[in-house]
């Protein structure tokens, strides 16, 4: 190993070099590896689950399959021709030749493109393809790369130029595939300065954050970073810390802490890794158990989160994407006051059933929207009525960012000139009957005292929705409607609406308030919008109701 390292070396150098010699020859133009955002930059639960879970099956012909790198690039990395990159928005950068100030001084600012160029997670798909080729030169380059990487941009001790938590696990990731696959010495230094960041201050968990699903990323790659390279404090530390906090990641009943019907799927997979984990580590068996159990229940709640055609509901941050029916039976309510959530369905079996969330304290926290006042979803005979707005970005500085996560992004009434705080909700009185179901929240959101009331009819089928601010005289309600639906009467000022959906359904707005706006596609700033997807945005209707008198109480009735 020692031999093939310092023969993986000496390449290494010699690009190096004739990359900056004056005058020398060129090499032959190569097109550029176009590399699409990396889902893992944005947390995407497949491919989380594809880097974290077990190795792929090892194939005969494929001995990489068990470096766990991803997916391998689509075109050859050929020895000899330079290894052009393109990530847009940047112009495309050549490996070996990367300028020095581009780790401190990016040329993009998203923090997505931030997170996968500083994070190297560029590399993976590049490295393994070189690898299952037999691309030794172009295999050397690349971890030359990454080598190069940490002696022009070592660690500030600080959370900037790529030396905060979330991009140095997704790097010390990039580092374990380059290792699996060649083994070569020089990768260890770097590999321990991205340890030390996930090891240190800079932890994303206990005793500086709460559990969170990036303590768990990070602990899984420790794991993985100090089995290949014999560092078994690493390991021993990062399975500790699996042992104490999963207990605490999820609720008493199943459900996480992170506020988002999407996270749920995610935590539960990223935990049943982290079970596995444990499993072979002598000592933990009991902790694993434990463990095993709790993943059981997050589950079963996440199926208590797809809705009756199939997707998941979009509540915090989560994408329109398939959700999971299985073996549950029991219909009726599922109610988590450590979390905040009421999810009610009448039957599992029937796509045209009604189903319905409500969403209560404690305050807001990682994937979470501010929809704890009582923030409302409403499914009902095979249509989407009332939805959340689902995720556009993780860019603070981004106003669909700002609209995702505020209360107007929301199902939720808001008061005039108050801010929106961080104070939960909590359910004062609820009926459950065979026909209907009803809840009262309190909460103090913005400051002031809150009470709503949500009643669900199945039969009818409807959702009336009152709210009450005792000490404040002028709010407003916000509705976001599913983007199928089309405006077919009903004006400003009035208290009536009909919306058409091509299924044929109508939905009826009535209120005793009054109609502010209903807009579509309002950009500045933003309203009247669904992210079903990350980085994706469509119109839909956003309908804002003023209160007029004590109360302001709005049914919607589908026929």
């Amino acid at each position: 190993m020692r031999a093939r390292a310092r023969v993986l070396l000496a390449v290494v150098t010699t690009l190096m070099v004739s990359a900056v010699l004056v005058g020398a020859t060129p090499a032959a133009a190569a097109d550029p590896h176009v590399i699409p955002r990396d889902p893992v930059a944005i947390d995407d639960i497949d491919a989380l689950l594809e880097i974290y879970g077990p190795p792929e099956p090892r194939r005969s012909a494929d001995p990489t399959a068990d470096a766990r790198c991803g997916s391998a690039a689509i075109d050859p990395v050929p020895d000899g021709q330079p290894i052009v990159v393109s990530m847009p928005p940047a112009r495309g950068f050549t490996v070996g030749a990367i300028p020095s100030s581009w780790w401190r001084s990016p040329p993009v600012t998203d923090p997505t493109w931030l997170l996968q160029f500083q994070g190297l997670m560029w590399m993976r798909p590049l490295a393994r393809r070189a690898a299952m080729d037999g691309q030794q030169q172009s295999l050397a380059a690349i971890v030359g790369q990454a080598v190069r990487f940490h002696q022009q941009n070592p660690d500030p001790n600080a959370n900037r130029y790529g030396w905060d938590e979330g991009t140095a696990l997704r790097r010390l990731e990039t580092m374990n595939c380059l290792y699996a696959l060649t083994g070569a010495a020089s990768l260890r230094t770097g590999m321990a300065a991205d340890a030390k960041v996930l090891l240190g201050w800079r932890y994303y968990g206990p005793p500086n954050h709460p559990v969170h699903n990036h303590g768990l990323m990070a602990n899984l790659q420790l794991v993985r970073a100090g089995d290949l390279l014999g560092m078994p404090a690493w390991k021993s530390t990062a399975v500790n810390r699996m042992s104490k906090e999963a207990p605490l990641a999820f609720s008493r009943l199943g459900t996480s802490y992170e506020q988002s019907s999407m996270y749920q799927n995610v935590n539960a997979g990223l935990w049943a890794q982290g079970a596995n984990v444990l499993h072979q580590s002598p000592g933990t068996e009991s902790a694993s158990t434990a463990i095993d159990a709790t993943v059981a229940k997050a589950r079963s709640v996440y199926q208590w989160m797809t809705e009756p055609d199939g997707a998941i509901v979009q509540v915090g941050d989560s994408d329109q994407q398939a959700g999971s029916i299985g073996s549950l039976t029991t219909p009726r309510v599922f109610r988590d006051g450590q979390t905040g959530w009421i999810i009610g369905r009448w039957s599992w079996t029937d796509p045209t059933t009604t189903y319905y969330t409500v969403r209560y304290g404690p305050g807001r926290r990682a994937h979470g929207h501010h929809d704890r006042a009582g923030g409302v979803t409403w499914s009902s005979r095979g249509v989407r009525v009332l939805v959340g707005p689902g995720r556009f970005s993780y860019d603070l500085t981004d106003r669909y960012n700002a609209y995702q996560l505020s209360p107007k992004g929301q199902n939720v009434a808001i008061p005039d000139k108050r801010k929106v705080t961080n104070a939960g909700g909590s359910v004062s009185a609820y009926v459950v009957q065979a026909p209907a179901h009803a809840w009262t929240i309190k909460d103090r959101m913005f400051g002031v005292d809150h009470v709503r009331n949500v009643n669900v009819n199945r039969d009818l089928p409807a959702m009336r929705v009152s709210d009450n601010f005792p000490a404040v005289t002028l709010w407003r309600q916000h509705w976001h409607l599913d983007p199928a639906w089309k405006h077919v009467s009903g004006s400003v000022n009035g208290t009536r609406l009909v919306f058409a959906h091509p299924s044929g359904r109508r939905v009826t707005i009535t209120t005793t308030g009054r109609i502010s706006s209903f807009v579509q596609g309002i950009t500045r700033p933003p309203a009247g919008w669904h992210f079903p997807r990350f980085g994706s945005r469509v119109w839909a209707y956003e309908i804002v109701i003023r209160s007029y008198g004590r109360a302001c109480t709005t049914t919607f009735r589908l026929s």
